[in-house]
């Protein structure tokens, strides 16, 4: 027995019904004629008796759609079921060309179109919107002219008690059989939903990967057994929440590129716990649209060592890296360029190179790749090349196996050693450093011993190695295996969209610490947006922790911003020899710097020598930052 429930207006229509399922050879769970009025009650018991789809016609169909979520299909009258009842209007008119008036839903009929030709009458077209409105269409198409109406039971009611020509609307076979034959398709295509579904959900559970599915808005919408347990929540306490309030430091700008379809091939890398995964992401595409994603998790395996070491080597020493790439405080396009590029790097074990000038997060991004890489688990070990001798770079690299004494590489094993200013290496140090990741050949008692230490390698470098390459003050081998993974970050001067947001970070910092209400003014942001900041994050923070620490006032204005950064950062120039600072660029700036000198600090009479007002000298000694000594 088929799970559909067929729902007729009369009984007329009703016997035709059990004609098509007799000669078919098919049972429905129900069928009857329903009132208008109980169409919707009938559905929902029919629904709650297990009837998975319903047939109905006109207002009986357009009402169980708009108040239950019962799948309802729909029977329209056929052309030929129309024909035949025009016909039967002629007979009935003993006219040749009669006009006849069809009130009704727009739903009852598949099409009208070309059935005046056909039957060689003139056909008007009253839509129903609500049942309300039959009478008044009836009295419209009386005032038409027509010379009959067809429609349903209220419209036939209508033009019986004005005693106006009236016929049913009926349906026949044709119809029936249609509608029939739709249903039991719609039950056949969910049933094998149902079972892709299940094949799905069982395959997901059985795989190894982690698997997420997300929606257009990058909501979770299913999660496999696999990220359950790393989560070490079900399914039930995710589903429906945006990813990244899931999964803390995922990557939103790749999965946003997927669901725009921006990113064709995508592969990243982030942590659930103390997992670090290698994240490869396809978009779901349907019909030309992107309406979500599967994010496929492969667990990253570290680097196997025997139980014996594990112990000594987790985390060896202290040695942890502890930020990640949310840490990172720019969020420019160029920065975001960057993350996605170190994530990418993170699935590697290969050296990664990150090049930029002094404060531009370089110790943050090497920090944020060890954490989502195999060697997560594992030590990592800062080294500052530039503060050591040839001497002590070997030393404190490879160890001094005379005295037992280890070095970073034994003891970040399994784990990540960082060398900063690695372009300060000796020559003997950099070909060292070559033979031990690319050889695995290691400096014990004055020889090379074939050893594989399970060490991975960043490097960080604010020179351009290819310039010391060239100059032979840097080995060709060492350089071609470390560039490959590179990352240049950029100065704070080339995003300079940063600035504003990270004054605003340092300021509320500070403010908190020393307990203090400074605020700056839009004209004193504007100059600090302008300026070059040559230290880049590094040199920002420290001002602006100055600014808050010497603040008069508690809202700082350009004068006072400019003032300090000439007094902090002046220019150098040589003039006779000599090194000197410029503190003011200007000519306008120096002369007005020179009577205020001249006059001691007179305002009055500094105006009057430049034939401007007061207010106006006040003003540019504002703009150029020669305030603060004549008590601006």
């Amino acid at each position: 027995m088929e799970q559909i429930g067929i729902l007729l207006p009369r009984q007329t229509i009703l016997e035709f019904a059990e004609n098509v399922l007799k000669k078919e050879g098919i049972e429905v769970q129900i069928l009857k004629v329903v009132e208008n009025a109980n169409a919707v009650v009938e559905a929902q018991e029919a629904l709650a008796a297990g009837v998975r789809i319903i047939i109905a016609r006109g207002l009986q169909a357009t009402l169980i759609k708009e108040n239950t979520n019962i799948p309802v299909v729909e029977m329209p009258v056929t052309i030929r079921e129309i024909g035949m009842m025009i016909l039967k209007a002629k007979r009935m008119l003993k006219k040749e060309h009669p006009l006849i008036g069809i009130v009704a839903f727009k739903n009852m009929f598949d099409s009208l179109d070309h059935l005046e030709e056909l039957f060689d009458c003139g056909l008007r077209f009253y839509e129903l919107k609500a049942l309300e409105e039959t009478r008044r269409k009836v009295s419209q198409a009386v005032a038409d002219g027509v010379d009959l109406i067809i429609g349903g039971v209220k419209a036939n009611q209508t033009a019986f008690e004005i005693g106006f020509p009236s016929l049913f609307i009926e349906t026949g076979e044709e119809s029936i059989r249609s509608a029939l034959g739709l249903a039991i398709h719609m039950i056949d295509l969910a049933k094998m939903e149902k079972q892709n579904e299940a094949q799905i959900e069982t395959l997901l559970d059985t795989s190894f990967s982690g698997i997420i599915k997300i929606n257009a808005y990058k909501e979770i919408v299913t999660v496999n057994r696999v990220i359950e347990q790393l989560m070490g929540k079900p399914a039930s306490e995710v589903v429906g929440f945006p990813i990244d309030k899931v999964i803390r430091g995922i990557d939103t700008e790749g999965i946003e590129g997927i669901l725009r379809g921006s990113e064709e091939l995508y592969s990243t890398s982030f942590s659930i716990g103390d997992q670090p995964l290698m994240v490869v992401g396809a978009p779901i595409q349907y019909d030309g649209h992107f309406s979500g994603a599967i994010l496929t998790c492969h667990k990253m395996r570290g680097i196997e060592r025997r139980d014996s070491e594990a112990a000594e080597t987790k985390l060896a020493s202290g040695y942890i890296a502890s930020r990640n790439f949310n840490h990172i405080l720019r969020q420019s396009p160029e920065m975001k360029r960057c993350m996605k590029l170190a994530r990418s790097y993170a699935i590697s074990k290969s050296p990664v190179m990150i090049c930029g000038e002094t404060g531009t997060e370089k110790e943050v991004f090497a920090e944020a790749v060890h954490n989502n890489s195999p060697q997560k688990g594992g030590p990592f070990l800062n080294v500052n090349c530039g503060s050591l001798s040839p001497q002590e770079q070997r030393e404190v690299i490879f160890g001094v196996s005379e005295e037992c004494r280890k070095g970073a590489w034994e003891i970040a094993s399994y784990g990540t050693v960082l060398l900063q200013e690695v372009d300060k290496l000796s020559l003997e140090t950099q070909y060292l450093l070559y033979k031990a990741v690319h050889d695995k050949q290691f400096w014990c008692n004055n020889s090379m011993v074939k050893r594989a230490l399970p060490v991975r390698l960043m490097v960080t470098t604010s020179e351009e190695l290819a310039m010391l390459l060239k100059n032979g003050l840097f080995r060709e081998d060492l350089y071609f295996l470390l560039s490959s993974l590179k990352i240049e970050l950029p100065p704070l001067r080339k995003t300079k969209e940063d600035i504003p947001r990270l004054i605003h970070l340092y300021l509320e910092r500070f403010n908190a610490a020393y307990s203090r209400y400074v605020e700056i003014s839009e004209t004193a942001l504007k100059a600090m947006e302008e300026y070059d900041w040559e230290g880049n994050l590094l040199q920002l923070e420290m001002f602006c922790e100055r600014l808050i620490l010497t603040a008069p006032r508690r809202r700082v204005e350009e004068g006072m911003v400019k003032n300090l950064l000439q007094e902090l950062y002046p220019l150098i120039r040589e003039q006779s020899g000599r090194i000197q600072p410029v503190l003011l660029k200007s000519p306008e700036a120096v002369r007005i710097a020179g009577l205020l000198d001249r006059y001691q600090g007179n305002r009055t009479m500094v105006a009057e020598e430049l034939k401007i007002s007061t207010t106006t000298l006040w003003r540019k000694m504002k703009r150029y930052g020669i305030g603060s000594k004549y008590e601006l």
